[in-house]
């Protein structure tokens, strides 16, 4: 916490702050696993959950583009519709924050986006595919610069890259457990009560994030004084601390928009999320042209890269914690990850070898994905956190639309998703050298 440079702190109580303010790291570390512990968990499964539900629509594909006769083209423009939508609200979702307040925003988004989801199996052609991609984007948009802007009510940007790398468990986590189940649902479930399977795997994925919705409501805390969890002592700590955390930081969005650093941040997200969303959304379709498949298998072998990832991306995260160095840490394991999904087109005679190559990929992709998003709050702090978070993620939200319909276009075009694969590659390598860009002030672990 609050410690002078280099100074041991003075003795007090645990948890109890001296007359100098300051508390020993070992009960500031003691209060911040609290706060994970209460905080986290729900979140986490919310995030999973709207993952799985962004990116269910890529195992749905393997049943529904014949059924309704969908062209390759026209998959790879619905799946990033999605983005179309999330785009719009971005920003205004930042004000929305503020206007109405983090429970709402977290709340409304699970139960808007849910029944969205569950609508998503009323599907009979090309324009109601679209338009309900579109509409779940919408509902999804608010839901991410919401989180940023609760997070950053409680945790100093310090300890963001931590707790982003478990926040994003949820997006491994989303395939590593969706994947497989996607695919069982659409087996076991097909015919059933007159409904196709992947009608049956929108219902009920989608379901849950109704149900959280609500739960939503009832439990999230929005300000630390109302947290009754907390004693008085460790209120004030965290208060104090978060009042340090805005010191010198853009409290507003207007000024935040004049800072170099944000768009360069922009410009980041919208390349590795090209990366990212161009294989998401496609990779159930590059692993069934490996082998005669059933679409279970193709979701367990989906869930090897990401399993691996989950792991990658908090051991890489806690690696910068420990060494307080963020730079390479970020930026390496994306141009890694660029590296690996190159080398995946030239073994993709070689299943096993292309599985292990994307493997790396999609590790090398997360990997930077939990750290990258500690950033925005090392400079942006009050209003500016969410309203930033949500321009940065306008880059992301672009992206989403540009990767699966380029990697749709070329697949049409070529017969084959190589052509794709190798350009997503190249988009990882710049994002790699603009993360290397950023000023070195933004990359200290303080």
């Amino acid at each position: 916490m609050a410690i002078s440079n280099g100074a041991t702190p003075a003795r007090g109580t645990p948890h109890t702050p001296t007359a100098h303010g300051a508390v020993s790291a070992q009960d500031a570390d003691a209060l911040y696993r609290k706060l994970s512990r209460r905080i986290i968990p729900l979140i986490l499964l919310c995030y999973f959950f709207g993952y799985l539900d962004r990116v269910n629509v890529g195992f749905a594909k393997l049943q529904m583009v014949a059924e309704l006769q969908l062209s390759e083209a026209a998959y790879g423009v619905g799946a990033g519709l999605f983005f179309l939508g999330y785009l719009l609200l971005q920003v205004p979702a930042g004000y929305l924050v503020q206007r109405i307040g983090v429970k709402k925003c977290l709340a409304g988004s699970m139960l808007t986006w849910g029944i969205v989801s569950v609508a998503t199996l009323a599907t009979v052609d090309q324009t109601s595919f679209y338009l309900l991609r579109f509409l779940l984007g919408v509902t999804e948009a608010s839901f991410f610069p919401a989180v940023i802007a609760y997070f950053s009510v409680w945790f100093p940007s310090r300890r963001l890259s931590k707790v982003m790398a478990l926040l994003f468990l949820a997006m491994p986590l989303g395939v590593i457990v969706g994947g497989p189940l996607s695919g069982w649902i659409m087996d076991a479930t097909h015919g059933g009560f007159g409904l196709k399977g992947w009608q049956w795997m929108f219902l009920i994925e989608g379901l849950p994030a109704v149900l959280l919705g609500f739960y939503l409501l009832a439990t999230v805390t929005e300000r630390v004084e109302d947290a009754a969890w907390l004693t008085d002592t460790e209120k004030r700590i965290v208060q104090r601390e978060m009042a340090q955390e805005a010191t010198g930081k853009r409290t507003s969005l207007g000024p935040a928009m004049r800072e170099p650093t944000l768009w360069i941040l922009f410009a980041t997200s919208f390349l590795y999320n090209v990366g990212n969303y161009g294989l998401v959304f496609w990779m159930p379709t590059m692993i069934k042209a490996l082998g005669t498949l059933t679409n279970f298998q193709i979701g367990m072998i989906s869930a090897i890269p990401y399993l691996v990832a989950s792991i990658a991306m908090v051991l890489n995260a806690q690696h910068s914690v420990k060494t307080g160095e963020r730079r390479w840490h970020t930026a390496v394991p994306v141009f890694i990850g660029g590296v690996a999904l190159l080398a995946s087109v030239g073994v993709h005679a070689q299943p096993v070898a292309a599985v292990a190559c994307l493997t790396v990929g999609v590790a090398g992709i997360m990997s930077t994905l939990a750290m990258f998003w500690s950033l925005p709050s090392r400079i942006l702090a009050g209003t500016a956190a969410a309203g930033g978070a949500g321009i940065v993620n306008i880059g992301a939200a672009v992206a989403g639309f540009v990767g699966p319909s380029i990697m749709g276009y070329l697949k049409g075009l070529t017969g084959s998703t190589e052509v794709g694969v190798a350009l997503l590659a190249v988009t990882l390598f710049a994002a790699a050298a603009l993360i290397l860009s950023i000023p070195r002030r933004f990359m200290r672990n303080a």
